[in-house]
């Protein structure tokens, strides 16, 4: 997943700091008048994915070593950043220009989808930077690498939003039908990853299912059907509405017809 990161971040001009921390990057914007960090927290949880109480531990660990209760080589991580900078006084206002990337790995997008509150929990904190919880299974990643290298001629954000303009995915995950989907990892992607830009597709507004009805149906039914809206109970006679109606009955045969009509037209 930390590949992809890259070309993500790379894409968009962040450019990687030497920090030599193991499971931990910080890039800058390499635009010198934009103060904007990112840190890459990188965690697998896949061992312990079950293990609610020992994620929260993972978790807590990048904000311990910010701060310095939990220190990395004598310094925490916070002054081990800002040595990075030449301007003291960039250096010295990281805390508000940050964000914080959580890259969790799981064997189950199930389990992760299950820790709606710990995940709240953590994304919510104010302490220091702003955080974002990205989980992924390696079979996700697989495929986006695998759409990546057959697209080498399209930046990033061209091929994640040609994946996400699907619509059937789009309602088989509102409906919790594609979990574990390549799909799933590639709206988390523009969920949690703050620069990163959906290229929408210009397209006309679709209409109400109402709205589809009406223009389908005959001009002759319309005005049937809006003589019977706007009538009282008490004005017509039941049996003069079914003479009404009887005269816009389709068989089979003409529903048959219509149909083949529509598949057509939609292919």
């Amino acid at each position: 997943m930390k590949s992809i990161i890259d070309i993500i971040l790379d894409h968009s001009e962040y450019e990687k700091k030497c920090l030599d921390i193991p499971a931990i990057s910080f890039y800058k914007k390499t635009n010198p008048n934009i103060a904007n960090y990112i840190i890459i927290y990188d965690v697998d949880c896949s061992s312990y994915e079950n293990d609610e109480h020992k994620i929260k531990e993972s978790l807590d660990e990048l904000e311990a070593m910010y701060s310095l209760d939990k220190n990395v080589d004598g310094e925490s991580l916070k002054v081990k950043i800002q040595s990075l900078f030449d301007n003291n006084q960039e250096a010295s206002q990281i805390d508000k220009n940050t964000s914080a990337i959580y890259l969790l790995k799981f064997n189950d997008s199930e389990r992760f989808n299950s820790m709606r509150n710990l995940i709240y929990t953590i994304e919510e904190s104010s302490n220091y930077f702003k955080r974002y919880i990205l989980a992924y299974t390696d079979k996700q990643v697989q495929m986006l690498n695998d759409k990546i290298s057959d697209y080498e001629e399209k930046n990033i954000e061209q091929i994640l939003s040609d994946i996400a303009d699907n619509k059937d995915e789009y309602y088989k995950l509102m409906n919790g039908m594609n979990s574990g989907s390549l799909y799933e990892l590639v709206i988390r992607l523009f969920s949690k990853i703050p620069f990163l830009k959906y290229d929408f597709k210009v397209n006309s507004m679709p209409i109400s299912i109402e709205a589809d009805i009406d223009n389908r149906m005959p001009n002759a039914l319309k005005n049937c059907d809006n003589v019977l809206k706007n009538i009282k109970e008490d004005e017509i006679e039941e049996k003069t509405i079914l003479t009404m109606l009887d005269d816009y009955i389709i068989d089979d045969e003409e529903i048959e017809k219509e149909l083949e009509t529509l598949l057509k037209a939609d292919n």
